[in-house]
This record gives C-alpha cells, structure tokens and sequence, in this order.
C-alpha cells in the first residue's frame, strides 16, 4: 500500500495576491514592481519558517515605509488570497480517504496562517494522519529535513510514499529521497498519475 502526501497550496487550495494587492497598488505593473522590490515572495517564505507575521510586517515597514500599509493589509486581509479550494483535488482526497489510503501533508505555511485556513477549509485540519506545517516545525521545503521529519515522525519507507507537490523543486527534493514525487499541473494529471500507480 502507498502513502500519499499532499501539498496544500495550490494543488487543494488556491492562493492568490492579485486580488489584494490589486485593490491595494491599483494595477498590474505596480505589483509586479512591489513585488519584485521588497523581495516579496522570501519575505512571506521568511513566515514560512516561522518568522512571526507581526515581526516580518514590522521587519518591512521599516525597510520600505512606503508599502508599510501593503504588509499591514496584506496580513490583515490573507484569508482574501485563499479564496477557493480547488474541488477535484479535494474529491481525489475524499476518495483516496474511501480507499482506506494513508493520506499526509507538507505544507509551507505558516504557523499563525494555518490554523486559520484550517477554519475556511476544514478538511485541512480532519484528512491527514499527520500534517507537517513548515511554520510549526521550522523547516522548508525543498529541505530535505522536513520530508525526513514525516517519515521518522511517521514510520514511514520512502519507497512506499507518493508525493504531490506544484513546485518542481519540491517535487526534485522528495524523489532525491526515494519518495515518488509527482509534479501538480492539474487535477485530471495528478488523478491519471495515481490511476497509473494503481492507488486510484
């Protein structure tokens, strides 16, 4: 039997700024110039690892005052940038739940968010064994620590683990492991793939 493990976002919820910072900046070229500016996506990966949002909003402001009301907002408004689950992937899950199939996750997020997607989504905090939260943990992927950490955590061989994942170096750090790592272009593919592996 296969364990599988999932990624969260983007592959059972979706996560999207523009929204945010569209109301925010005001258009498109404005937020591709604050993001690429203040480095925003290591800034909310720097969340990710446990940095507190209150410090890494602080952390900014003071480093660009001029978007210090894009941080303050942005952690304010974050429920806005998950604002569907993404149902196929969900229904995978349910039926691989069905299936008496181990099912687990790693997810980079962090750890004052996660308890609150776990309020919008419920099924994020009732359909994992166990969920390994990068915030909690203060570990990232594509670390290879954090994959190591399910399985020991878990008793878990790597060769009996699929894992799915939108990022391929996500996807590159858990087939280092002998984990098979499924790239997430969508859920038809990611639902095929398992079909082909006979977990489905």
């Amino acid at each position: 039997m296969k364990n599988v493990i999932f990624d969260v976002g983007r592959v059972l919820i979706n996560w999207d700024i523009n929204p945010v910072f569209m109301d925010l900046l005001g258009d498109q070229s404005s937020i591709d110039k604050f993001i690429d500016h203040v480095d925003f996506f290591s800034w909310n990966l720097s969340m990710d690892n446990g940095r507190t949002c209150a410090d890494a909003v602080a952390g900014h402001s003071a480093l660009f005052p001029k978007y210090a009301h894009v941080f303050e907002q942005f952690d304010k408004r974050w429920p806005e940038t998950v604002p569907t689950s993404i149902k196929h992937s969900v229904d995978i899950l349910a039926r691989l739940k069905q299936n008496k199939i181990p099912t687990y996750a790693i997810t980079n997020f962090s750890a004052e968010k996660w308890p609150i997607a776990c309020e919008i989504y419920p099924f994020l905090g009732t359909s994992f064994i166990d969920t390994i939260v990068s915030g909690e943990v203060k570990l990232i992927k594509p670390g290879k620590e954090i994959f190591e950490l399910l399985l020991s955590r878990n008793n878990l061989r790597a060769q009996d683990c699929i894992f799915i994942d939108d990022s391929q170096p996500n996807v590159d750090a858990a087939n280092a492991l002998g984990i098979d790592g499924l790239l997430f272009t969508s859920s038809e593919q990611f639902e095929r793939d398992l079909i082909e592996r006979g977990v489905l």
